[in-house]
Order: structure tokens, then sequence, then C-alpha cells
């Protein structure tokens, strides 16, 4: 296709990894402008690169930077309008695991690193983005990628479920106060993906630590997911198609004109998970 985007100017979070990653590059692929924002230099470069393989280079440029500060979200803008003369999407994937804490025994330490990457995070560069489109009268879209665990506490720890949760609400929040601005709101419910937070050994054994992780794999989401999780299989063909390309689908569609008439609107894109 090609040209889905076409006009489109976005900053994507977490660009250097996984699901942002894939969205990045998909997004180029449907000739977006795109500044790639993550917390790491290292994996901008390795994006960059890719780009670079696939002759989409120019229109990518790569800013270093963390969610969690107010200067960096507000520099993350003004270099995407310096670098391509506006803006009008945004893509937030930046975010972080917990580590199967229970609410009885997680850490004040924890809970505070948890909510201010996933949930003040997403505030803080949707409200740098707002800053811009607002006074400027652009039409644009914002897609802030959450979790089924926002509506299903089965699948990590208390912290992550409720920021989760709260950039479900500060999603439908701002798709009300900006929808008659022309500025749509969504969200992308990721299922179950390995990601380098799930295959990093440290976080793996920190979180099986917690009495959480223990519980968590006694349950599940339903019966097959159950015996997924039992098995230690984080990926299987057959219950959770685990390639990030499926999210980048649902980001571009919610990027474009396609979705102009979606609000307030989720895409729960988990293989069927939460069939419950």
């Amino acid at each position: 296709m090609a040209n889905r985007l076409h006009g489109k100017i976005a900053i994507i979070t977490g660009a250097g990894a996984g699901m942002g990653k894939a969205t990045a590059l998909e997004y180029l692929r449907e000739n977006c402008k795109v500044l790639a924002m993550d917390n790491k230099g290292d994996r901008l470069a390795a994006l960059q690169k890719e780009a670079e393989d696939m002759g989409l280079a120019a229109n990518l440029v790569a800013f270093t930077g963390n969610i969690t500060s107010n200067e960096d979200c507000a520099q993350a803008v003004e270099a995407a309008v310096k670098a391509f003369g506006s803006l009008n999407v945004l893509a937030h994937f930046a975010g972080c695991m917990d580590y199967f804490a229970t609410a009885e025994e997680v850490t004040d330490e924890d809970w505070d690193s948890v909510m201010a990457i996933n949930l003040t995070g997403s505030m803080k560069i949707s409200r740098a983005c707002l800053r811009y489109f607002l006074p400027n009268e652009i039409r644009a879209s914002m897609i802030l990628v959450t979790s089924n665990g926002a509506v299903e506490g089965c699948t990590a720890g208390v912290a992550y479920i409720a920021s989760k949760g709260g950039s479900e609400s500060l999603a439908q929040c701002m798709a009300f106060e900006y929808g008659r601005n022309g500025i749509r709101v969504n969200t992308i419910q990721p299922g179950p993906f390995m990601t380098a937070i799930s295959a990093d050994p440290a976080w793996s054994a920190k979180a099986m630590a917690n009495k959480g992780a223990a519980i968590h794999r006694g349950s599940g989401y339903n019966k097959s997911s159950r015996d997924w999780i039992l098995t230690g299989e984080w990926v299987t063909e057959r219950y959770v198609a685990a390639d990030p390309k499926h999210i980048a689908g649902g980001a571009v569609y919610l990027a474009s004109d396609e979705s102009a008439f979606m609000n307030a609107g989720t895409l729960r894109i988990d293989g069927g998970i939460c069939l419950g």
C-alpha cells in the first residue's frame, strides 16, 4: 500500500525495540514522517541503520529522550516540528513491566517507578503533544498502547495493572476533552508478547521471587491461556500471534484517516486470550 499515512507526521515513543520499532518501520513504509523516541541511543542507531537499508531513512529522525522528563517530551515535539514542519500523530509505546508483586508485597520504589513510566509518562508525552496541537489547530490522532492488563487483573502485578488501567482512563478523558478539537485518542491493548523485558533473565529472576508470580502462573485468562502459562511457553502459535507486526498494523489504522470516526476506542490485539 505504502501511502496510507501520506501527510502524517508522528512521534513514536519506545521506538527502539519491539512493538515500537515494528510500528516505526511500518509507518515509514506507509509514507509517514517519523520522529523515533527512545531512552536508549544504541537501539535508535540500530533502527536508523535498518531504515537506511530499506531506503526509508530520509523520513526518520531519532531522538534520545525519556518520557518521564517534561523537558525531553517538549524537545521531542520541537524536534519533530523542526524536522518535518508539523506534527499530527502520537503513537506511544514506551513503558515498563512490574515484577508480579501483589498489593501486600509491592514496594514503594517499584510502585512509584512503574507509575512514573506507564501512567505519568503517558500523560507527559500526551500533554507535550497537545500543547502543540491545540494552539496550532491540528487535527491529530493520539494512540496510547496500554495492555489487556487494563481489564484483566491476572496479567501482571498490582503496579502494572493499576498503571495500565489508569492509562486507559487517561485516554478516555482526553478523547472526551479534545474530540471537539479534531484530536482523536484511542488505545491498543496488546496481549502477551515476547518483549525485551520478558526475555531479560534479570527481570525474570526478580519477578519469579515474588508471591504474585505463583498466583499468576496458577491462573490465567481462560483455559487455553492457563495451559499456556503453566507450560512456561511465553509464545506459541496456537494461543497468541506474538509478532509485533500485528500491533503495527493496528497502529497504522489508528493513525490513518481510515479511522477518522474512531475516538475513545480500543483495539484489543491479543490472539483471543481475553475471551473469558
